[in-house]
């Protein structure tokens, strides 16, 4: 998947590093080449660097909305408490909402359909659909 795709007028993107990385194990996939590392290693570089960045820190009832087809974003490791009252516990929830940009045919295969309000998100077999506050 490519990680800039200009689709209906619209710059989307996606990237994980480390999915382009751990692709490299599969024999049909593409090779990259010493650019192609080299220009991920920039685009890491960009996206890393702390003055095209927001920092943010979140504190219990914060509330972060982020879209990722427009926006990159990433979370920073934690040392969570070993008190169990106090541990970190964080929700996540994906919405697609009704008039939401299309996406381009190849976010198909991650996401199963790339139809507007029906793109799903994460649901495991088994899984109880609960939020307990």
């Amino acid at each position: 998947m490519p990680v800039l795709n200009w689709h209906a007028g619209l710059l989307t993107g996606i990237y994980q590093r480390q999915y382009i990385d751990s692709a490299q194990r599969f024999p049909d996939a593409m090779r990259l080449s010493s650019a192609h590392v080299e220009a991920l290693d920039l685009f890491d570089s960009l996206a890393n660097d702390p003055k095209l960045n927001l920092s943010m820190r979140l504190r219990p009832g914060d509330m972060q909305f982020v879209y990722n087809h427009s926006l990159l974003h990433d979370r920073m490791g934690f040392r969570d408490w070993p008190d169990p009252d106090k541990r970190r516990h964080m929700l996540r929830l994906w919405l697609s909402v009704p008039g939401d940009r299309p996406l381009p045919e190849c976010f198909r295969q991650r996401y199963g359909s790339i139809e507007i309000s029906d793109r799903g998100g994460i649901i495991v077999k088994g899984a109880r659909l609960n939020v307990p506050l």
